[in-house]
């Protein structure tokens, strides 16, 4: 395996950046450190390891969806000087943001539009969110872009105030191929990239996917699998797995805009998805009917909160998927799916750490059947990981 530092990494802000770790690794060399890493964790339940790790179908340009943020420079800059960054944030940094002059994670066209928002930001006079302070206008830029259909979405966040609105369109426009923009407001303390409301300047506010030749509706705080290409094969992934097992009914945990509930539907009688954000689960209802599947049902709910109540009725699932926040399964809603007893449980996970945790709690009632990586995420340390559990008894 070539020694960290000796292959030369493809981004000049490697090293300062905090987006990318592992550029200075070879990408086979990226691989084989992360299966390592995953055998690693799964021996700490006795589990002899992955026995696949995929790679992602395309190491460079492979996200949907990135978020920038704003800064203001100090030591306060002379009259006329730049007052602002516009960036990802510096390594082990959380109040430090650097500009980007390239990135290779999005696309081509994305340090374009961040110059762009960066001189329409100074040429306005705008005003940077101060972490510290909790003062200031301007807080992120998220950017998602449909993969497959083209379609690319910028969404401007900010705290409450006067927006110029169209020369913010017009910036955009100069230099990437948006088709909706929108601007949120976000007033909290919090540095998260979302907000209570969102205002469309130009375009339908949502953009289109494609996945497994279905079509997709993603809103601005939709969670999709950030790799569009890599997700295409997790789910098939979880479909080799699934159609064998010939299930009658299958419930999605976290299903966000129904990406895997409707790419397994044809394979059940019925299909259920869980989701706690509400916009999410409009999505997945209007993907559903785009789609013209009609055998499944989504509810917005916290699984935690749902999935006893299911539990309590007795309700028949044969298959559960699950793909939970990195923290792994709420406590009440592991105790629960062990109550509702489906014959299997497919578990994804972008923190197979957490993972490893929550398949020792349910080790009483299942074995592990199979495990596998996938790359979703190059030239970081993150990783997606799968597992197959089979009922015991």
């Amino acid at each position: 395996m070539t020694p960290a530092g000796t292959f030369t990494p493809r981004c000049r802000h490697f090293g300062v950046c905090g987006g990318c770790r592992l550029q200075d690794h070879s990408y086979e060399d990226q691989l084989a450190l992360k299966r390592e890493r995953l055998k690693e964790m799964l021996s700490r339940i006795n589990h002899a390891g992955p026995r696949a790790f995929h790679p992602s179908p395309e190491p460079w340009y492979y996200r949907n969806k990135m978020e920038f943020s704003f800064q203001d420079v100090f030591p306060v800059p002379a009259e006329g000087e730049d007052h602002l960054t516009l960036g990802l944030k510096v390594r082990n940094r959380w109040d430090k943001v650097m500009n980007l002059d390239e990135c290779h994670l999005l696309s081509p066209e994305a340090p374009k539009l961040l110059a762009s928002v960066h001189a329409w930001a100074r040429q306005e006079k705008l005003v940077p969110y101060n972490l510290h302070k909790h003062k200031g206008f301007l807080r992120h830029l998220v950017v998602r872009e449909g993969k497959n259909t083209g379609e690319r979405m910028v969404n401007l966040l900010t705290t409450d105030g006067p927006m110029p609105e169209a020369s913010f369109v017009e910036a955009v426009l100069r230099a990437y191929p948006a088709t909706t923009v929108l601007h949120g407001i976000h007033d909290g303390e919090s540095d998260v990239a979302q907000s209570a409301s969102v205002k469309v300047l130009k375009g339908p506010g949502t953009i289109t996917e494609k996945l497994l030749g279905r079509t997709f509706r993603v809103s601005p705080y939709s969670f999709c699998q950030t790799n569009t290409k890599g997700a295409e094969f997790l789910y098939g992934l979880i479909r080799s797995w699934v159609e064998p097992l010939k299930p009658t009914t299958l419930l999605d945990l976290y299903c966000g805009g129904g990406g895997i509930t409707l790419s397994l539907a044809d394979l059940v009688e019925r299909a259920m998805g869980i989701e706690v954000v509400e916009s999410a689960i409009e999505d997945a209802r209007h993907n559903a009917a785009v789609n013209k599947v009609t055998n499944c049902e989504f509810m917005c709910s916290k699984v935690e909160d749902i999935l006893p109540g299911l539990a309590a009725q007795k309700i028949e699932v044969d298959v559960v998927v699950t793909d939970p926040p990195r923290c792994g399964l709420h406590p009440s809603a592991a105790k629960a799916l062990k109550e509702l007893g489906p014959a299997w449980i497919v578990y994804i996970s972008c923190n197979p750490k957490a993972m490893v945790e929550d398949l020792r709690r349910l080790a009483d009632l299942y074995d592990v059947h199979a495990v596998e990586g996938v790359d979703l995420f190059p030239h970081t340390d993150h990783m997606e990981a799968a597992a197959l559990l089979r009922r015991i008894y």
